[in-house]
């Protein structure tokens, strides 16, 4: 897998890389690989597995009900900025996959996007606890999509270009609060047309 990445990070497509490749760049014979994996599918497989533990133990405990909105935002961004940097390869093969990979790797990936928007509608019951469940699931595939593209744009900007990774940060703050805050207007004027 971390052979994978590499070649991933030196521009490569995962959709173009060959076993042999893989192997070589890994220090082992081509037949070695099959000890570990039955193809390269099966290799990208196990990738969109481990990205999706890993999103799973990031969100851990990101949220909390009593914080301050914008800073729960800011905090959610920053920590998702900085582990998409840190794991950018990881970031790189899901985007070539999700978009050019095999039906089995896309299905893949949407699988474990959904999850992702279940979680986070699960946990947007406790911050917009007036929201319908149906309606958090909007909301939460929209913060999703959204950091879907800023994930792209994010992994678009060249090293040592802080600047520009800040006003993305910044955006990409506005644009949550703006979801979160639209449903949490929509929520409440819903609730008052019930009650008139």
């Amino acid at each position: 897998m971390d052979s994978v990445l590499a070649i991933i990070g030196y521009g490569a497509n995962f959709a173009s890389i060959s076993l042999r490749e893989v192997a070589k760049t890994a220090g082992l014979v081509p037949t070695s690989f099959y000890r570990h994996f039955g193809d390269m599918e099966e290799l990208g497989l196990a990738m969109v597995d481990e990205l999706g533990l890993n999103l799973r133990r990031l969100m851990r405990g990101t949220f909390d009900a009593e914080q301050d909105l914008d800073e729960l935002i800011q905090h959610a961004i920053v920590a998702y900025h900085s582990y998409v940097l840190d794991n950018a390869n990881l970031f790189r093969f899901m985007n070539q996959a999700r978009t050019g990979g095999t039906p089995g790797l896309q299905d893949a990936i949407r699988n474990e996007v959904n999850s992702v928007i279940g979680r986070v509608a699960t946990e947007l019951s406790q911050l917009l606890p007036s929201l319908k469940s149906a309606d958090r699931e909007v909301v939460a595939g929209l913060i999703v999509s959204t950091l879907l593209d800023d994930t792209t744009s994010l992994l678009a900007i060249p090293k040592g270009q802080e600047a520009l990774r800040n006003e993305l940060t910044e955006r990409t703050m506005q644009q949550m609060a703006l979801i979160v805050r639209g449903a949490e207007h929509w929520s409440s004027q819903a609730h008052n047309e019930k009650a008139s």
